[in-house]
């Protein structure tokens, strides 16, 4: 019988298997058994069918990386049998599959630009049967491309004066994506040099470079380099929102162009040239250059003004300035300017010749070609002359007035040398002797005695005027010398100095003294008048014109602590203005008008206590040296503590009197002491000036701490762990606290009982005394009292030692305890009242009282028990108590 089906593969089902095995029965089985096991195997295969595929497109991001899940391929099977997966085609490289999920991951890089959809094989099998089909894949674009220039770079010339807005060229750049990613824009990133980033502008949609700014070839840089930017769209598919962007740069050459007028360079322009410098003779050169650097048109040279018309002329082509006619100083003067200017040989932009003009300025250098002259000055000019007239006073000494000046038109330095000839040459001179510009001639007499009136009343001489170096530059002029009669005689002092005296202060009008001059010129008695010189003394003294009473003029101003001596010169004059003249020193003596003053404003000393110092006090008194009213005495204001201290009355030499002890100072004033120290001057009345010294006295460990009071008793119970005691109380009277901290011990006398804490208690130290936690007294011990000697130590070991006692108080913390007692006996027929025994007890506690109480008693006599009483006291304190005991039988 043949099996048909859709199964290809038998073997692969399990129950296939077993009915295959089932024919493997013995040769017995044949039969229809094994027809019936056939029949039923072939209606099993026929029920089989095959896994169905059921989506075929999927998107997949093409950026998706190696080894991550792009889909799924999803499939089912009727009989819900495990189902296998397999890729099949070219494209299956890219991809691998899990073979039991169907889960497929990428294998290889994908790219959306090569292939945006792809064909992917894939076979699903049951195991029995296997469905082909064929899957779609879809690529996503994602951004995974840059935008790529299409030229490496983009260069351009621009002529400086393009007008702004001007496009200038279009930058391009392609972007293989699609959609937002592959849309392209432009940016300019960076312009050198940075001062061109204002220049430039690009068109962010279409990458045309604009020009946005004015270029200048010469005042701006002449070469541009942009950096351009070409950027794509944020665009996102399996990984983050990514861009991309890429660079070009273009090279900007600014070409110059004849916009700006030439200038010269090297200004200002100074030239020299001596006077009757030869036709021809260069003088200077002008350089003047084209600004338009990348044009450089030559330059023509021209002299449009100058203020010496033909002197000088310039060379069209050079620039070279030289004289053209001859050149006189004295005429033309010290300098000449010119207007030189330079014109472009084209024309600008603008049609018109470029040019421009500067200023020369040239110097005539003088020579030596004229003599010197003699002229004749009035008030209000000086004509040329070789005659002069003047007048001298008989006796008389001093210049004689002729109004003579010697000139010499040359500017350049040379020497004229004057001289005197003539009959009376001998009385006068000339001054100046020798001159070397233009300069006023005097005649000085220098034989007053030969000028008598009465002898001769007029004399003649020439004075002559050589240059000295051209000796025959040579001139003469003669001077007629009228004598006058007059009052030769002056006022004359009897002596030449006057020493006087002053006092300081004196009131205004003080006469200083009364000087007179005597003249023997009848005209001139009693018509003397006085004059103090000069006028910088007349705010301190002044002379009465007609007595010659000097006289204080300012009190105030006259201290002799400013200045002590004045100098003054006292004219006297006659009628005629003869004067005479007498020296007057002037000294003013001292008052006691100027405090002492001393150094410093105060003065600060430290030294520990119990030690010495010294510091010298000093005070100035400005008054005047050699009085006493500048000699100082010191002291010392008194106060509370200045008894502690001593100072030398004549060097000021301050000290401490006997040991400083910090601790007899109020302890408010930190040991800070304050004394007023006195200057007081030796004059009268005398003046004195304080200054506070401030004395701090620095602490030192001088004081053992001392208990207050030394001895102390204490008293505590027995059984109290850590129980407080009592206080001890020690001071030390160091006033810092590194001296005067304490802390307290028990050295001796404890037994280990007690223990000691320090406290600070205002200016004190308290310790604290109590039972040790870990000790219980007891008064039953034989330690009832404790003698502690207790130890107060200062930072630096100085010690002391307080006795303390302690008693330990009983409390009722024993029991009473019986002492032996012999066996109690009765006589026979004794009375029930009488005693028949006593106990005794006692107690440890020192006050006890001890209350007896019968708990049982029992008795044998001749082998029988009797009851018996037991009389006690209640109650006795103090004491052993012996009950008595009374009974019968």
């Amino acid at each position: 019988m043949a099996i048909t089906g859709r199964k290809r593969n038998q073997r692969s089902h399990p129950d296939i298997s077993k009915g295959e095995a089932s024919l493997r029965m013995s040769s017995d089985m044949e039969g229809i058994t094994g027809s019936i096991l056939l029949l039923c195997l072939i209606s099993l295969a026929n029920a089989n069918t095959s896994p169905v595929i059921s989506s075929v497109l999927f998107n997949v991001c093409e950026d998706i990386p190696i080894g991550q899940t792009a889909f799924t391929i999803q499939a089912t099977d009727t009989e819900n049998d495990p189902l296998t997966y397999v890729l099949t085609g070219p494209n299956a490289v890219f991809f691998s599959v899990a073979l039991n999920t169907g889960i497929v991951t990428v294998e290889r890089k994908l790219d959306r630009e090569s292939a945006d959809v792809m064909q992917l094989g894939v076979e699903v099998s049951d195991g029995i049967s296997v469905t082909p089909g064929l899957l779609t894949i879809v690529i996503l674009e994602a951004n995974d491309n840059k935008p790529i220039f299409q030229a490496a770079s983009y260069d351009a010339e621009v002529a400086e004066n393009t007008a702004i807005g001007t496009s200038l060229f279009t930058v391009l750049a392609t972007d293989a994506d699609t959609g937002t990613a592959g849309v392209v824009q432009y940016s300019i990133d960076e312009v050198t040099p940075p001062d061109g980033t204002s220049l430039f502008s690009i068109v962010k949609a279409t990458g045309e470079v604009r020009l946005a700014g004015q270029l200048n070839y010469t005042a701006k840089s002449t070469f541009y380099r942009l950096k351009i930017r070409a950027f794509d769209g944020v665009a996102q598919c399996h990984g983050q929102p990514a861009n991309f962007s890429s660079f070009a740069f273009s090279f900007i050459t600014v070409v110059d162009v004849p916009d700006l007028d030439p200038q010269f360079i090297n200004l200002p322009y100074v030239g020299r040239v001596e006077e009757n410098s030869p036709v021809g003779s260069p003088v200077f050169k002008v350089t003047a250059i084209d600004q338009d650097t990348g044009v450089n048109d030559a330059i023509i040279y021209t002299i449009e003004d100058s203020t010496a018309d033909g002197l000088f002329e310039i060379s069209r082509d050079s620039g070279q300035i030289s004289v053209s006619s001859a050149i006189d100083r004295e005429v033309t003067g010290d300098t000449v300017t010119l207007t030189v200017k330079a014109t472009e040989s084209k024309s600008s932009i603008n049609g018109r010749p470029a040019n421009t003009t500067a200023s020369v300025q040239i110097n005539i250098i003088d020579i030596n070609d004229n003599k010197p002259e003699f002229y004749k000055c009035g008030p209000e000019d000086c004509v040329k002359a070789t005659q002069f007239t003047g007048e001298v006073t008989e006796h008389s000494l001093g210049s004689v007035p002729i109004n003579m000046m010697v000139k010499d038109l040359d500017k350049i330095p040379h020497t004229i040398e004057l001289s005197l000839e003539g009959p009376d040459k001998d009385v006068f001179s000339v001054e100046p002797s020798f001159m070397s510009s233009d300069s006023l001639v005097q005649l000085l007499v220098k034989q007053p005695e030969v000028l008598d009136f009465e002898e001769k009343q007029q004399m003649t001489l020439e004075v002559v005027a050589v240059d000295k170096e051209k000796p025959s530059f040579r001139s003469t002029a003669s001077v007629t010398i009228n004598i006058k009669d007059a009052n030769d005689n002056s006022p004359k002092f009897l002596n030449d100095t006057y020493k006087l005296t002053v006092a300081e202060h004196s009131p205004v009008g003080t006469t200083v003294a009364t000087i007179t001059a005597e003249d023997p010129d009848t005209m001139d008695q009693g018509k003397i008048t006085y004059r103090l010189l000069p006028d910088s003394i007349l705010p301190y003294f002044d002379v009465k014109p007609n007595t010659g009473v000097v006289y204080v003029k300012s009190e105030t101003l006259l201290d002799r602590e400013i200045r002590s001596l004045y100098s003054a010169t006292l004219q006297a004059r006659d009628t005629s203005g003869k004067p005479g003249t007498t020296v007057l020193e002037i000294t003013v003596t001292d008052i006691n008008d100027k405090h002492p003053v001393f150094n410093r404003d105060s003065y600060l000393v430290f030294v520990k206590e119990g030690a010495q110092f010294n510091i010298k006090i000093e005070a100035t008194d400005v008054d005047d040296p050699e009085t006493v009213n500048s000699q100082i005495v010191y002291g010392i204001v008194p106060s509370k503590y200045s008894g502690n201290f001593i100072i030398d009355p004549s060097t000021g030499v301050l000290r401490n009197k006997g040991v400083l002890d910090r601790e007899a100072l109020d302890p408010k004033l930190n040991g800070e002491i304050k004394i007023n120290v006195t200057a007081t001057d030796k004059g009268t009345p005398p003046l004195s000036s304080e200054v506070t010294v401030i004395i701090n006295i620095e602490d030192v460990n001088d004081n053992t701490p001392s208990f207050e009071p030394p001895t102390y008793k204490f008293s505590v119970k027995e059984g109290n762990k850590g129980a407080f005691v009592g206080s001890v109380y020690a001071e030390d009277m160091d006033q810092t606290t590194e001296y005067n901290r304490i802390s307290f011990s028990i050295i001796d006398g404890s037994f280990g009982s007690f223990i000691i804490r320090t406290f600070a208690d205002g200016e004190k130290y308290r310790g604290n005394i109590t039972v040790d936690p870990d000790i219980e007294l007891d008064y039953e011990s034989p330690h009832k009292q404790f003698r502690l000697q207790v130890e107060a130590t200062d930072l630096e070991q100085r010690k002391a030692v307080a006795m303390v006692e302690v008693d330990v108080l009983d409390v009722n913390d024993e029991r009473p305890e019986f002492k032996p007692t012999p066996p109690v006996t009765v006589k026979e027929n004794t009375t029930i009242s009488g005693a028949v025994g006593s106990f005794t007890a006692q107690d440890k506690d020192g006050n006890h009282s001890l209350v007896y109480e019968l708990e049982s008693i029992q008795c044998r006599c001749n082998g029988s028990m009797n009851p018996l009483q037991l009389v006690y006291p209640r109650s006795n304190r103090g004491g052993q108590t012996q009950p008595e005991v009374q009974g019968g039988l």
